[in-house]
């Protein structure tokens, strides 16, 4: 097995979301008592699931590379994804959720879907009325702020 055929698209994708999960739920650890119980919620389910896809991703891998069957390379597709997944992870960390996840779901729909621009603002709009007014003003849970936000605000 090399490295090249455990390390294809799907495996690196499966490998990005457990760490993304991972690390949300290690940063959730901490939290506030009440600001930690969603990261966790979702965190912990995701991780366990993020462990078997990578297992699953990684033995089809490695029976698709000893039958030689390339068919399964890394796509265009596969890697605009993990892009995609990257710039969320990264939006999200440094400036928030409700600030950065309606913008990035915007460009998304926008450049990575060729949406028209009305889907992607409603897109956007349902994800800060979700966000904003569903979590953090009826539920009261107070999401992660992100990094530069935290540091800009105090």
């Amino acid at each position: 097995m090399t490295i090249n055929a455990i390390l294809n698209g799907r495996v690196a994708t499966a490998l990005v979301m457990l760490l993304i999960f991972l690390s949300m739920s290690l940063l959730a650890l901490g939290f506030t008592e009440k600001a930690r119980l969603m990261p966790l919620l979702i965190g912990i389910p995701g991780t366990l699931l993020g462990i078997v896809e990578l297992i699953n991703e990684m033995r089809a891998s490695a029976k698709q590379a000893a039958s030689g069957d390339n068919s399964n390379d890394v796509t265009k597709a596969e890697r605009a994804m993990l892009g995609w997944v990257f710039v969320f992870f990264v939006g999200i960390l440094c400036f928030g959720f409700v600030y950065a996840a309606p913008l990035l779901v915007l460009a998304f729909m926008l450049a990575g879907k060729k949406e028209s621009l009305t889907v992607g603002l409603i897109s956007a709009a349902g994800t800060f009325v979700v966000l904003y007014v569903f979590f953090e003003n009826v539920m009261e849970i107070p999401l992660f702020q992100g990094l530069i936000i935290e540091r800009l605000l105090g």
